[in-house]
Parts: C-alpha cells; structure tokens; sequence
C-alpha cells in the first residue's frame, strides 16, 4: 500500500460536527459524504490504550485520531477491507500505534436453475454442463473472515511508516487460512505481498461476493513499489513485482518453467474530492517463459495490459464506478481466468509453441446512498477471451456478471447485506451454463 488520501484528516479529527440522526438527504446535513462520517464516528470510537506517561501527558484526541486515520490512508484499499482496529495500543506522544483486528462474515446463499459449488460466485466455474443433480445448491461459509496486524509510526529519522500482515479463512475448502498480505510501507515505498499497482480496487462496485466482478483486476503480488502524490491530486507509481505465471501445459508437447524476469507495473491518476473521485491509467509488461518439448529449448513470450477505471462521486447520494482492461498474456491477473491456465496458450498448427490471447474486461456500477446506513449498489461485468482456433472445446470464451445488492449498517461495525446475482460462462464449442444466486451477508468487524 502506499501513500494517498482516502479520507480528509480534519474530518476524521472530529472537526465537523455530526448527528447520528443525520438524513443524508437533508439540506442541513453535515458537509462529510456518508462514508467519510462513517470513518469518523469509527474513529471516535477506538478504545487507546497508552503505553507509559501520565494521563497529563498524553496526546490530545486530535492526534490520536489524526494517527488512526492514517490506516485508511491507501490506493489500493478495496470496499472489503478491515476497518482500523477497535482496540490499540499507542504511545503517549501518538506517534507509534500497534492494532489487532478482526472481520467476521457469516454468508449463507441458495443457487437455481444452475449452480457454482463455492461461496465465491466465480462465473469460471459455473457447473457444466447442466444436469438435474447441478441445479440447485444451498450453502453458508464464514470464507472472508479475516484477522489482521497493523503497526503505524510519524516523524521518525526514517519517516512515517506502516507494517501490515492479513490473512483470512478463504483457502482450501472455503475455511482454511491462507495469507493475504504482508508488507511494509517507509514513506513513498512499499516492499512486501500487497495488491498489484495494475489494479484499482476502490473503482470496483461495492458488491458482498467474495469474488467481486469476473473481470476485476484484484492480484496480490510480493512486490517493490514507489508511489508519490502531489498536493492530493497527482499521483504516479511504478512496481517490480515477482510474477506467478500460468501458460497451458499439454503433455508431451510443453511444460512450464520458473518465471525468472519480474512483471512492471505502473499508474498515473488524477483525483478530487479529497481522493474519493478519480481517474486512473495502469498498465503492466511481463515475459512469460515456457519449455518447447518438439525443439527441447525454453521459449519466451512477451505479455502485456492496459487499464483505464474511474470512480466518481456525483452528489452526496450517487458513485459511480468503471473500469475497462485490454491486454495479452495476463489473463493470470483477472477474477476469472485466474483460475485456469490462460496466459499462454498453444499456438495454432506449431507444436511445442504457445501464444499469449487476447482478454477483454468491462466493468460498471453505481452506488445510491438512500439514507446515511443503507445503500444499494448494482454491477454489471463481462469478461471475454480472443483465441486463435482453441484446441480444447471447453476453452473459455466469455462471462458475464451481475450483482444487486442492499446493506444495512446496524451499526459502524455491524454490517446485513443481501445480494442478488446472475452469471453465465460460454465456451469457445457453444456450451454455456448461467447460474442465479440469492446471498445474506452478515459482516462484523473489531
């Protein structure tokens, strides 16, 4: 993660004042978009405990929370990440914070007229085809449940930095507990297993499927990332980051090999209203290494994306969100085909040699406000592949995603959604199978 402004320090200070009561649509309302009280009222509720000195010496409340905000200072913060930490612990002048957290999600769901065995609503792997035992499905898992470490410091020799460490029970099965991320952050760099920079997850709809859009553009990769911003507007980025590669293997014919030059990331963005707006470009470069078995010598091909996505607050009450991606040989970094072998795939009437095809990715939503603790927000995505004569008849020829949804906030820490989805997958020999889903999510965080 790296340096950025998602949230206005002043208004997280307290500075503004605020009803509980509030109707955001109210001509009188507070001047903080819904989202931004929200992060306020969080923050003035953190139980700090200090370490050492008197109650006399200890930070103003002003600072305390000045340095709580900083957790939600980050680019690559998606609408499903932790909020701060309920309890933590803080030095007495407020310039070294140490948080433990945690998200409980209970998720509970029934699947008709199609069905995807997971709780994850990936369209790849919509059950085909069809057969009387695969029509209906009824499921819960805690999958999305996560514990996370955060240490924060200021003005240090070094200056200000930012250690984090999340892991969540999504693996194996739904339950096991797998590491999500790890990585530190000193000043304007961040080395560690963080979210690619070829990514915008803030410019994803807020959807409570743990998979999100098909086409999404979500990968965490272990990384070294520079990223500036100026005067809260500008803000460029480059990464090297080590790849993880998946070309089709077919037997006798190719085979994998080590993925040994790094993947190049980079972002440019221009942002408003106090970083809740903005536009931004990324793009990425990446060489992807293979074994030719008919020549018995390694062979290379070279891989690239470009993306283009946006988020826009029009009013207080409506966000709108887009995003668009084109690329070769990346389809690794997507939702979908993440989950295959799609990056190279076997070149048309040459044995023993790969290609990287082409993916098409489009994304768009928006978010209504329709009182200050509920919102309804819509998605619709699709996700296509373009491949040169494809010798498996499965190949995946393209998704489509849909999401509607409600969320209630009980309170700023107890969250009810329910969510309506629809998706379909066709494949390159004509078969397709789609899926509906209806889902209840329970969200609470500490």
């Amino acid at each position: 993660m790296a340096a950025g402004i998602a949230m206005p320090a002043m208004a997280l200070s307290g500075s503004v004042a605020s009803n509980d009561q509030t109707d955001v649509n109210a001509p009188d309302s507070v001047l903080l978009y819904p989202e931004e009280q929200q992060r306020a009222d969080l923050l003035k509720r953190t139980k700090v405990i200090f370490i050492n000195g008197e109650a006399d010496e200890r930070a103003h409340r002003d600072s305390v929370e000045s340095m709580l905000a900083r957790f939600y200072v980050d680019q690559f913060r998606n609408t499903q990440a932790p909020e701060a930490p309920y309890f933590t612990f803080m030095s007495k002048d407020a310039n070294l914070a140490m948080g433990l957290g945690a998200v409980v999600k209970v998720r509970g769901w029934f699947d008709w007229n199609g069905m995807i065995d997971g709780a994850s609503f990936n369209t790849y792997l919509i059950n085909m085809p069809k057969t009387p035992e695969t029509m209906k499905s009824l499921g819960a898992s805690v999958a999305g449940t996560t514990i996370y470490f955060s240490v924060m410091g200021r003005h240090t020799p070094i200056g200000d930095y930012h250690a984090y460490i999340e892991g969540g029970f999504n693996g194996y099965n739904n339950s096991g507990f797998k590491l999500k991320k790890a990585w530190m952050q000193i000043g304007d760099w961040t080395a560690g297993l963080a979210t690619t920079t070829f990514s915008d997850p803030a410019a994803q709809p807020e959807v409570l499927d743990g998979a999100g859009a098909n086409g999404k553009m979500d990968k965490s990769n272990v990384l070294v990332r520079y990223m500036h911003t100026w005067r809260n507007r500008w803000t460029v980025a480059g990464s090297v980051e080590f790849p993880s590669s998946q070309p089709q293997e077919q037997e006798g014919l190719t085979r994998k090999v080590r993925d040994y030059v790094p993947d190049f990331a980079a972002l440019g963005q221009y942002q408003w209203n106090r970083g809740l707006s903005h536009v931004r470009v990324a793009g990425v470069m990446r060489r992807i290494a293979y074994r030719d078995l008919v020549e018995q010598r390694n062979r290379a091909a070279i891989g690239w994306g470009a993306q283009l996505s946006t988020v826009v607050r029009a009013g207080r009450l409506v966000t709108l969100y887009g995003v668009g991606s084109v690329g070769q040989g990346v389809a690794s970094y997507s939702g979908d085909l993440s989950i295959g072998n799609y990056d190279l795939l076997s070149r048309p009437g040459v044995a023993g040699q790969l290609y990287a095809p082409t993916t098409v990715s489009a994304t768009a939503g928006v978010k209504v406000q329709i009182l200050r603790n509920l919102s309804s927000t819509a998605c619709l995505a699709t996700l296509r592949t373009y491949v040169k004569h494809p010798i498996n008849d499965d190949t995946y020829k393209y998704g489509q995603y849909l999401a509607v949804n409600m969320v209630y906030s009980i309170t700023s820490r107890l969250d009810l959604g329910v969510e309506y989805l629809a998706g379909k997958r066709m494949n390159y020999d004509g078969t397709h199978a789609n899926d509906n889903r209806a889902e209840a999510v329970f969200t609470a965080s500490f």
